[in-house]
């Protein structure tokens, strides 16, 4: 038991849903959130039927993976998104999301036929396919010009869903592609600008000799003396975990050496050399993209990747700074330790996989039982994604987020 009289309220819960036969679950749920009063005591489940309702409280205790309990006394706690960038992506990311939440829908649908002149084909066929094309879309979905529109698409996606539920970012970080998400959320560009951009962005790097990614354990003072004329730091995750581009053969090469050394080290699954010097030839043709659009100042604060701490005005409508960024090195890890600096905020993925949320848990900087939470289950976890989204809205709510469900 969490707290006084939890017991007895459980069980008037479950007398007045019992009595409750014939009314509609959410029906009842409405008024639990929109009239009473809100305590520091709190606890939430999350079910699909007044059945399942009764069941879990009658037969689970408030320690148990279903009933989440908590006492907050912070109100109105700041999140700040999280949006992952290429490698996070996978077919049918947030299909039940798509067949159930009409505001989620809405906005895949709007980014889709956005992105159709620009793609040559509609992205929902990709993430979305028939059963029959689901290799056909994996292997598209791995292909550097499909991945980067599909992942924004998906994020931006979840992003307004999460802002319809009331759960807006107090500030932002992004990686790599990911940033784009969170410029276009802040006004920096528009939506029909954006998805432009990055499926530019895509075409041009889709058009560069193939490369590869490496990840390295190992510091950036470690990993820079190793990466000679032909090399590039591509990211910096976390203090001692880093990314290194380049070719396939250099890479695998370096990888050899590593691993004779014990450092831990992984080939990432990758078509292209993001961040590296192989993208030097497409900055100028991407710059004079950017030129022929018009970028505002964000009204949203967030990270930049470039310089690892808060963007400026200057930095965010200068299209020098957009070409450069998918040149420059993904300070990821100096981005969160800026974000840490601030014990209260809760940081939450907003996009596939749970790749971000790992890197913040183990931040060194994250203060011991600071938050961090993800949108989507893992791919390879048989999990509703509509039951595990409602778990996270609960569980923000249970730490003190203004949350609104209609």
């Amino acid at each position: 038991m969490k707290f006084p009289g939890a017991r007895s309220e459980i069980a008037n819960l479950i007398e007045c849903l019992k009595q409750s036969a014939n009314r509609n679950l959410a029906d009842i749920a409405y008024p639990y959130q929109v009239h009473q009063k809100a305590f520091k005591h709190r606890w939430m489940l999350v079910c699909d039927t007044l059945d399942n309702a009764v069941t879990t409280l009658e037969t689970q205790t408030l320690d148990s993976k279903k009933v989440f309990t908590r006492f907050q006394e912070t109100e109105d706690r700041p999140v700040v998104f999280m949006f992952p960038g290429q490698g996070a992506q996978y077919v049918n990311m947030g299909l039940e999301l798509y067949q159930t939440e009409k505001t989620f829908r809405e906005q895949v649908d709007i980014c889709s036929e956005f992105s159709k002149p620009h793609l040559g084909l509609d992205i929902r066929d990709i993430i979305y396919p028939d059963e029959k094309q689901i290799n056909v879309a994996t292997q598209k979905l791995q292909q550097t010009l499909f991945a980067q529109s599909a992942l924004f698409v998906i994020e931006y996606a979840l992003a307004k869903l999460w802002s319809e539920w009331g759960v807006r970012p107090q500030a932002m970080i992004g990686h790599s592609i990911g940033e784009y998400v969170a410029a276009c959320l802040a006004g920096v560009f528009s939506l029909e600008d954006a998805l432009d951009l990055v499926a530019g962005r895509g075409r041009l790097m889709q058009e560069l000799p193939s490369g590869a990614m490496l990840a390295v354990e190992l510091s950036e003072k470690e990993v820079l003396p190793l990466l000679g004329k032909t090399l590039s730091l591509a990211a910096i995750n976390e203090p001692n975990i880093c990314i290194v581009s380049g070719s396939t053969k250099v890479l695998e090469e370096l990888n050899d050496r590593l691993s004779e050394k014990d450092v831990i080290c992984l080939l990432l699954e990758a078509s292209h050399a993001p961040h590296s010097h192989e993208m030097d030839s497409i900055i100028e043709p991407f710059k004079s993209y950017l030129e022929k659009m018009t970028l505002r100042p964000p009204q949203i604060p967030y990270i930049s990747n470039v310089s690892g701490t808060w963007i400026t005005a200057d930095q965010a409508t200068d299209p020098n700074y957009w070409a450069r960024h998918m040149r420059q090195t993904v300070r990821f890890s100096d981005g969160l330790q800026e974000i840490f600096q601030k014990t209260e905020r809760i940081l939450l993925q907003v996009g596939p996989g749970r790749t971000l949320s790992a890197m913040a848990v183990q931040h060194p900087e994250r203060a011991a039982g600071q938050i961090v939470l993800s949108s989507l289950s893992h791919p390879y976890e048989e999990e509703s994604d509509v039951a595990f989204i409602l778990n996270i809205l609960g569980q923000l709510w249970l730490e003190g987020v203004q949350v609104h469900v209609s």
